[in-house]
């Protein structure tokens, strides 16, 4: 599931924060948390405020040149190539500096990986769902005959709120509640196989969340999900 901690610490493979570090003997998931870039049909999540400011000061120096170049062929003004082309190279640099971070979000962000390889980059949100619950009920019959500890952080019911078609539109409470729909239908395939494996009588099982409701994801004027409240879930 979600690891939710990252990898590295100084290098690109120290794989200090990885979980096979951090005493589970297997992983399958996403190192990273998962953000609207994964999915790319909401605004951008991450610092959205800063690329607004990033995007609205390289659209300025756009304009700055465009200006100046109309206004040497026009004869406006007097202005050396050389400052049109200086100003040109600043801003495709600047450009280059804040995209190549926040532009490439969903190919460094949301990947799968296995134990310590990458499986999907960026990862199929179509089959996320279903790859996770296969490899879960996996390591349940994998390891039926000995004592395990099995830890899965579902991508549910985190916005974007990724639901599988077959899920859409069930509940009568919209987007949030068919993502609610489909993590308990996940959660009691789990325990159906507990149940088929004989395990029921001798495992513990705990159900639990990280956090309340994500108040601040809203999709136009409406809540994305969530909610912090006693009468809403």
């Amino acid at each position: 599931g979600k690891w939710h901690m990252g990898v590295n610490c100084k290098t690109r493979h120290d794989h200090c924060h990885h979980p096979l570090n951090h005493g589970f003997d297997y992983f399958y998931g996403m190192p990273f948390t998962l953000v609207n870039e994964c999915q790319g049909t909401d605004d951008p999540e991450l610092a959205k405020s800063l690329q607004d400011t990033y995007w609205f000061y390289t659209q300025m120096i756009i304009l700055a040149v465009l200006t100046l170049v109309i206004g040497k062929f026009a004869n406006f003004f007097p202005v050396k190539w050389k400052i049109i082309i200086c100003l040109a190279i600043c801003g495709l640099l600047h450009f280059l500096s804040w995209f190549s971070s926040y532009g490439f979000t969903k190919y460094w962000n949301c990947i799968l990986m296995r134990n310590y390889d990458i499986t999907e980059q960026p990862m199929n949100l179509d089959k996320t769902t279903s790859n996770i619950l296969k490899e879960a009920v996996t390591f349940i019959e994998r390891n039926k005959h000995r004592p395990f500890l099995l830890f899965v952080s579902l991508l549910h019911v985190h916005t974007p709120l990724i639901t599988t078609q077959k899920f859409q539109g069930r509940s009568r409470h919209g987007l949030y509640g068919d993502n609610v729909e489909e993590m308990d239908w996940m959660v009691g395939k789990l325990l159906d196989v507990i149940d088929k494996e004989n395990l029921k009588n001798i495992t513990f099982i705990y159900f639990a969340s990280d956090h309340g409701g994500s108040l601040e994801a809203h999709r136009g004027n409406s809540q994305l999900g969530g909610w912090n409240g006693i009468y809403k879930g």
